[in-house]
């Protein structure tokens, strides 16, 4: 693996990881191209737990003052289960928190139930370029969706968290699924694209984590390294640009857009 394979995986991984587009997806059909099936597994499960870990650190940057408030209402709030009730009704953040925690279980439970099966899906271009065109039937209906102005709570947090287990398949966008979900369940725009990426924090940074711990005790060469720090730094820079560009387009209600876009990969991705 060498640095500029590890920075356009990188560039990849960022900008499709928040841009409604599937980056599991993308990066799938980015290693065909570039003839990375054939470098080692170690090498590639590297460079995706470097590439995921930059676009985590991009979130937490963007939505630094919102992490902020979600973590110190968990410490406070979050510890005395006697208040919850009362923390419901008066505070937002502890809202946001236990939506966030309920979101979180579905892709937590399906993801280590089916290890194995997600990780063959990502083997098949076809499996992924299948999953790309539903993306993109799902976000050109996204048209038709009725303009709400709710906040998120327990019961759209379950259902927005069930969607995004199902876009654990490579092809369907987390992203665009979930921000989809929400806006189909009558959230404010950017209220929805908010939480959308406030609770992709655990879901990836748990993935990380378990890369990580794969990783262990695995001779990494200092070459592997530099392209790791590559390709962590690129994720982190596009990720941040891309975050706030598609904060944008969702208040502009341009979002659904996206879908074009997924419909014409997914079928090149089946035509070849």
């Amino acid at each position: 693996m060498d640095v500029l394979t590890a920075a356009v995986l990188g560039l990849v991984q960022a900008l499709t990881e928040f841009l409604p587009v599937s980056s599991s997806g993308h990066l799938v059909l980015a290693q065909h191209l570039l003839g990375v099936e054939s470098e080692s597994g170690l090498s590639m499960d590297a460079v995706a737990v470097a590439v995921h870990f930059g676009t985590l650190l991009s979130v937490v940057v963007v939505f630094r003052t919102d992490v902020w408030s979600l973590i110190h209402t968990s410490m406070t709030s979050g510890m005395r289960p006697r208040s919850w009730s009362e923390q419901w009704s008066t505070n937002p953040h502890f809202r946001m928190a236990a939506s966030i925690v309920v979101g979180c279980i579905p892709a937590g439970v399906l993801g280590l139930a089916f290890k194995d099966t997600i990780e063959s899906a990502f083997q098949s271009v076809t499996v992924v370029s299948v999953a790309l065109v539903l993306t993109g039937c799902v976000l050109l209906a996204l048209m038709r969706a009725p303009k709400g102005d709710g906040h998120v709570g327990l019961r759209s947090g379950l259902v927005i968290g069930i969607v995004q287990a199902i876009a654990i398949v490579p092809g369907i966008s987390r992203s665009g699924s979930t921000i989809a979900a929400a806006l189909f369940l009558r959230l404010e725009r950017e209220h929805a694209a908010k939480y959308s990426f406030l609770l992709s924090l655990p879901v990836i940074a748990g993935a990380t984590a378990l890369k990580t711990l794969e990783l262990l005790g695995n001779d990494v060469h200092f070459d592997l390294w530099l392209a790791l720090g590559t390709g962590a730094l690129v994720a982190f820079g596009a990720g941040v640009a891309a975050l706030k560009f598609l904060m944008v387009t969702v208040k502009s209600g341009s979002f659904a857009y996206f879908g074009w876009y997924c419909l014409g990969v997914g079928l090149i991705g089946l035509s070849v």
